[in-house]
């Protein structure tokens, strides 16, 4: 009896002792859910916690993971790696996936803080990896959003806006707002820098309008700064004041802020409002941006030689240039793309057997059954081909006889063509290739259409007839995962006027994009060569 009442003690004692104990594990939890809606709360919350408290490295790893995320949710610069590589070595070491594409993300905003652009881009494709496998959407958006934005900052309009639009479907599915009316300004000033304001407007103006019914003034000073910056070009210089104050009040984040005050500067200068506008425009100069800087002291010379202070005007000029070149000189477009074309070559082999797995059971059983068929016949032929070349090495035969060998491995190597052709030919994805193509003769329109998984088996099936040449195409050449495909459409055999048909473009696209491969890409300026042309060079390698 005395024994089972010791032992009820004993368990009530502990008991106690667990709830009375401040678990630091408990209050990151606490502190992870306060992050996305009260961050300055959060960050408040983690530093007040003691370091000393977390005896288990998974608790460290959880604290330096939140610490480096809520101080990028409040804006802050952070530019030492230290913390967030605790939490991505530990969460590495114990294949938490979820936990690994949180870590590898906010080390890749570091990165992007230090202004090393590739190293963040090869940090935010790991990151987005782990997110496809859990799969985490809302991350995954975000992660695709700063993939865009870099691509954006380095001029790479093209590759920042088919990112933009993938970030544009996750937000929309997710029904994440505040992701959506970022993703729209960023679309508005990709058509700003490449002067389309029609649809630059309609785009700002829908973000503007969704903007308006979140609580976040973070949204609306985005979609005001770039409306602002939109009718600015314009020449429309009311709104574009009126737009540029509504961003410098709504701001949140400072260095923002400092390029809102440029806009609004420009705007000022543009109604020829020139004491307002210096006010602002020395406000902007606070700003530690060199490319904001240079727009700033631009203005500045222009409103001097307004009021014609010439020697004013030239110093400002200077500053202006020197500003101007250190802002050029960060931009990294050259090694985004070359990053980004190793992270091609390094995934497209696990993609391309991982995708393979995706087919129909019917397509599968005709690849299988081909195959078999194609290995037999070629480990046949290649037997004999070996024998043949053995007996080359062993017996000096005249020319005559050499003459015959060679022309019966000639017919050999003719028929292994013939055989991986027909393998071709028979695939699912040529048979919906001429699908397409006849649907469109028929009736200048077709049901089906070539999706990014068509286009991963083309690429797959595109290999295996010419000995993997998309890879050392990618090696070779700086080409983008569309200029690929164009070259898998050269190496079908099929006319290039039904290229179009399953691109969905027109002749004249096609025709440009080639010609951009050609001498852009291939550094080929001799017209009477074609790219098959090329393409075929280097399938004899």
């Amino acid at each position: 009896m005395k024994t089972t009442v010791l032992a009820m003690l004993l368990l009530a004692s502990c008991i106690l002792a667990a709830c009375t104990r401040s678990s630091p594990n408990a209050q990151l939890v606490q502190a992870d859910s306060l992050i996305q809606k009260l961050p300055d709360s959060a960050l408040r919350f983690l530093q007040s916690i003691q370091s000393k408290e977390f005896h288990s490295a998974a608790d460290r790893a959880y604290y330096a993971l939140l610490l480096t995320q809520v101080k990028d949710k409040n804006f802050i610069l952070q530019t030492e790696d230290s913390l967030i590589r605790i939490a991505v070595q530990y969460y590495d070491s114990t294949k938490n996936t979820a936990m690994q594409a949180r870590a590898h993300y906010y080390l890749g905003c570091i990165w992007r803080d230090k202004e090393d652009y590739p190293n963040a881009l090869s940090c935010f494709f790991t990151a987005i990896s782990y997110a496809k496998k859990i799969p985490d959407y809302n991350l995954a958006g975000h992660i695709y959003n700063n993939i865009a934005n870099l691509y954006y900052q380095q001029r790479l309009n093209e590759q920042a806006d088919s990112i933009y639009q993938i970030t544009e479907d996750l937000a929309i599915k997710q029904k994440n707002f505040h992701l959506h009316v970022e993703v729209l300004s960023q679309r508005g000033m990709i058509n700003i820098r490449e002067g389309k304001y029609k649809e630059a407007e309609q785009i700002l103006l829908h973000a503007f309008e969704i903007s308006r019914h979140s609580t976040l003034k973070s949204l609306i000073a985005k979609t005001t700064y770039s409306l602002s910056l939109l009718y600015g070009r314009m020449n429309m210089g009311e709104k574009a004041v009126e737009y540029a104050k509504l961003s410098v009040n709504n701001q949140e984040n400072i260095n923002m802020q400092y390029r809102a005050c440029l806009v609004l500067g420009d705007a000022y200068y543009k109604t020829a409002q020139y004491d307002s506008a210096l006010i602002y425009l020395n406000k902007g100069l606070y700003s530690k941006d060199h490319s904001t800087k240079a727009g700033i002291y631009m203005r500045l010379a222009d409103i001097a030689q307004k009021q014609g202070l010439l020697e004013k005007a030239l110093e400002m000029e200077r500053k202006y240039s020197a500003y101007l070149d250190s802002a050029q000189q960060k931009q990294q477009s050259t090694a985004i793309v070359t990053t980004e074309k190793n992270i091609l070559i390094q995934r497209k082999q696990s993609e391309y057997k991982k995708n393979l797995g995706k087919f129909s059971c019917y397509t599968i059983t005709t690849i299988a059954t081909l195959l078999s068929v194609f290995f037999i016949l070629w480990k046949k032929y290649k037997k004999r081909i070996n024998s043949l070349q053995k007996e080359l090495e062993q017996h000096n035969y005249n020319q005559k006889e050499k003459a015959i060998l060679q022309k019966e491995l000639h017919s050999l190597n003719t028929e292994r063509q013939a055989l991986l052709k027909e393998a071709y030919e028979h695939s699912e994805v040529y048979a919906k290739m001429k699908r397409i193509i006849q649907s469109y003769k028929k009736t200048d329109k077709s049901t089906e259409h070539f999706d990014e998984e068509d286009w991963k088996q083309l690429i797959a099936e595109t290999d295996i007839r010419w000995n993997n040449i998309t890879i050392r195409l990618a090696s070779k050449y700086p080409l983008s995962l569309d200029e690929i495909y164009l070259c898998c459409l050269y190496l079908t055999d099929m006319p290039t006027s039904h290229f179009r048909y399953i691109m969905e473009c027109s002749r004249d696209a096609i025709y440009k994009k080639t010609k951009r491969i050609l001498e852009q890409k291939m550094k080929c300026f001799d017209k009477s060569t074609s790219l098959r042309d090329i393409l075929d060079t280097l399938i004899i390698e």
